[in-house]
């Protein structure tokens, strides 16, 4: 790959979902309607479908945010996972671009999350910040402040 070409193998193909990216992340919650109204109101994302069962509780949703897919499950519908917990982080972190970084994190703890990491500026130009969502989840909400070295 080039120096500077990160975006060389960009998959071009149409995806056999129309509207949908590539990559799906799938994350466990007891409550996915807390879930789904949390992340439409704090960082903007929209929701896609959204199922609930035979007594009206949601299990399954699907939300967009810029490209990237993200399906809320109710614990044992789909899989053995459980929702992570504040006692039990996740061993990984969501790196999400957003137009303003300070707004986005206000927004985020006005609904419940945890800041973990001020907003500061990176080595490779970013201006991020790291928080913690209601649900356990690790957030580093990033907005480019320069061009990459």
């Amino acid at each position: 790959m080039p120096d500077g070409d990160w975006f060389a193998n960009v998959e071009s193909r149409p995806h056999p979902w129309p509207g949908l990216g590539w990559n799906t992340v799938g994350l466990v919650y007891d409550d996915v309607d807390a879930a789904v109204e949390f992340y439409a109101k704090a960082i903007g994302m929209v929701p896609i479908a959204v199922l609930p069962d035979e007594n009206g509780r949601t299990f399954f949703a699907r939300m967009r945010y810029r490209g990237t897919n993200i399906t809320l499950n109710r614990p044992g519908w789909d899989s053995d996972l459980v929702q992570t917990t504040v006692d039990s982080p996740p061993h990984f972190i969501f790196y999400l671009y957003v137009d303003d970084v300070l707004q986005t994190v206000a927004s985020m703890e006005a609904r419940g999350a945890t800041s973990i990491m001020a907003a500061a500026r990176t080595p490779w130009g970013d201006l991020r910040a790291r928080v913690r969502d209601p649900f356990g989840y690790l957030w580093d909400v990033a907005q480019r402040y320069d061009s990459p070295a």
